[in-house]
């Protein structure tokens, strides 16, 4: 019999990932862990990007006035 092992202990990758922290008011941050275990999420992190995602959504992202790159390359 032939036992898998996993050749890296620890949650699977999620992919390519860009850290964004900030700091929330201790009562808030309570609230929020609590909020994330109620919805059944093992991690706030995962709970918070899932708002996160959410919001991107639902946002009409044609508003957000994106600055076009300089054509640097064509001109030298």
């Amino acid at each position: 019999m032939t036992v898998e092992v996993r050749k890296r202990p620890g949650r699977k990758s999620k992919g390519d990932r860009k850290l964004i922290g900030f700091r929330l008011a201790t009562e808030q941050a309570d609230i929020v862990s609590e909020i994330a275990a109620a919805e059944g999420y093992r991690y706030v992190s995962d709970w918070v990007a899932s708002v996160v995602s959410d919001r991107i959504e639902h946002t009409d992202l044609s508003v957000i006035d994106h600055q076009e790159e300089l054509p640097i390359g064509r001109i030298a």
